[in-house]
């Protein structure tokens, strides 16, 4: 809204205070100024602030997924482990005359049916009795067993020849509680990790269609503020704010700005004074307020007026009135208020030292004309 406080006499809109001009009112648009504008650095902002919230909870997603992956990588090979080592026959079996013949076709089953890359069945010294490949039945076990063969389990990451894999080792008892084999049950961790790798896909859409639609509301809300704004940048909202705080506690001439819908926008702090306007009068009718019925009804009537002596109670003010709604300005009026009440009562001392004065010059002039020497 644009007013201007007169120092002299005039009505709004001319004098000092809030001035016409680039940065107070509705100043023209400058494409290349957007992003300095308030509402052009909100909406950089806010598409940061989006944008390293998607790349964040991206990130963790991700990260999250491994982690999974790992954990269930190492549950799955724990448990085919501890399962085929418990299986029955198996202390039997490794006790017998030929154990490859009889476990070598049951690892490959287990391995098969429970999706794990190998199932291996050895001695507690690492001698292979089973595995995925043939050839390598009978020859040492990669990897450590030195805690399985003492009665614990063993579990590793380690990089094969698969890729980034997990691996358990679970120790073969009898009943007396001594280790006569070990059993192995390695994965991959991209085997696991195969499902959620096709659901990245779907996780960088989502993240996409969420930050479009940030971005998008992020625009409407940047394109409201703007309208708000009228396009100013931080310095020109700072000095608007100066000269807007200058107008309500500074300048000895009251300002009142009234809505279209007759209430009260706005009273500095002399037109306060002058009409001993309550605290809460910002938002109330103008006909609530106590206001001469005159004054009144100038004020909602948006009719232009210029010096009008209006009174205050004991006061007489001199009032200028101009609608706002001129140029596309909002529905309303602003009207400016100087108290000529001690202007009045000097006025009349002065015109009676006048008058004194006239006499004495008529008096010396009229006796000096008719001495001699």
């Amino acid at each position: 809204m644009r007013i201007g406080l007169t120092g002299g006499g005039s009505g709004p809109g001319s004098g000092h205070g809030i001035a016409h001009g680039r940065g107070y009112g509705r100043p023209r648009r400058n494409p290349v100024r957007g992003v300095r504008t308030v509402a052009g650095q909100v909406f950089v902002l806010q598409v940061g602030v989006v944008l390293l919230l998607v790349v964040a909870a991206v990130v963790a997603l991700v990260l999250q997924s491994r982690y999974d992956s790992e954990r269930e990588a190492r549950n799955r090979s724990m448990a085919v482990a501890e399962s085929f080592a418990s299986s029955p026959g198996m202390v039997s079996a490794i006790r017998g005359p030929d154990p490859s013949a009889v476990l070598q076709p049951l690892a490959e089953r287990a391995r098969k049916g429970s999706h794990v890359d190998f199932i291996v069945v050895m001695t507690p010294q690492g001698i292979r009795f089973t595995h995925p490949n043939p050839a390598r039945i009978g020859k040492h076990f990669m990897g450590s067993i030195r805690s399985a063969a003492e009665g614990r389990t063993v579990q590793e990451t380690f990089t094969g020849t698969l890729g980034l894999s997990v691996r358990s080792v679970v120790p073969v008892k009898d009943s007396h509680g001594k280790v006569v084999g070990l059993v192995a049950a390695g994965i991959t961790i991209k085997k696991v990790s195969g499902a959620a790798d096709h659901q990245l896909p779907l996780l960088f859409g989502a993240a996409a269609a969420a930050m479009a639609l940030a971005t998008a509301g992020t625009a409407l809300v940047s394109r409201r503020l703007r309208r708000q704004t009228h396009g100013l940048d931080p310095a020109e909202m700072t000095r608007m704010y100066e000269h807007h705080d200058a107008v309500l506690h500074s300048v000895r001439e009251g300002v009142l700005i009234v809505g279209g819908d007759r209430r009260l926008v706005l009273a500095n702090d002399e037109a306060r004074r002058l009409f001993d306007l309550p605290t809460d009068a910002e938002g109330r009718l103008v006909s609530e307020l106590g206001f001469d019925p005159h004054t009144a009804a100038l004020l909602v009537s948006g009719r232009p007026a210029t010096d009008e002596v209006h009174t205050a109670g004991e006061r007489l003010l001199s009032v200028s009135h101009r609608p706002t709604d001129r140029d596309g300005g909002p529905p309303g009026s602003v009207a400016t208020l100087r108290d000529t009440t001690e202007l009045r009562a000097l006025s009349g001392k002065v015109d009676l030292a006048r008058n004194r004065l006239k006499l004495l010059y008529d008096a010396g002039v009229s006796i000096g004309t008719t001495l001699d020497v």
